[in-house]
């Protein structure tokens, strides 16, 4: 006789999967941003200047070099804080994702959180003229998380979510 403890696990729906290979996806292009904010320096430092006076008029005087290597004024470290950013970020998914993939619908509502905060902030920071690159990226990266933000809501997504539960609530898990 076959009881709820002998039910083989569900299989996860498409729109699951394709969520958990977005956050992925997700977390790659942040990499890709941080990476690029390191390589891409002289013109962060330069589209900053351009949009303040004091930093403006050294770099019309005494040029980029001499803004960035011997700091008359406070330069913004682009990098260090696109780092720490990302890996606290990139933390915090890795972790709530674990928890999603394996059915928790409290980690889902996390994730959405988080990933509508990303989209907020990310759009906040195009409004003030990014490189063009970081722009594109910017593009990118919302059109990214209302991807995920529809598979993660998806309604086959929402009954794996409630099955999983009440499997673990009858003690199949």
């Amino acid at each position: 006789m076959s009881t709820d403890l002998d039910d083989p696990p569900v299989e996860a729906p498409a729109a699951h999967r394709v969520s958990l290979a977005l956050l992925g996806t997700f977390l790659g292009l942040g990499l890709l941003t941080v990476a690029l904010v390191g390589l891409l320096r002289e013109r962060m430092v330069l589209n900053w200047a351009e949009g303040h006076r004091d930093a403006r008029e050294i770099v019309a005087q005494r040029g980029l070099d001499y803004l960035m290597d011997e700091r008359p004024i406070a330069v913004p470290q682009f990098f260090a804080v696109a780092a720490v950013l990302f890996v606290t970020v990139a933390a915090l998914v890795v972790v709530l994702t674990m928890f999603y993939a394996h059915g928790h619908h409290w980690a889902r509502v996390c994730l959405t959180v988080l990933l509508v905060m990303t989209a907020v902030a990310t759009g906040s920071g195009m409004r003030v003229d990014p490189p063009t690159t970081f722009l594109l990226l910017s593009y990118l990266a919302i059109a990214l998380i209302v991807a995920l933000l529809v598979a993660m809501w998806h309604p086959s997504t929402s009954e794996h979510l409630r099955a999983t539960r009440s499997r673990v609530d009858r003690g199949a898990v």
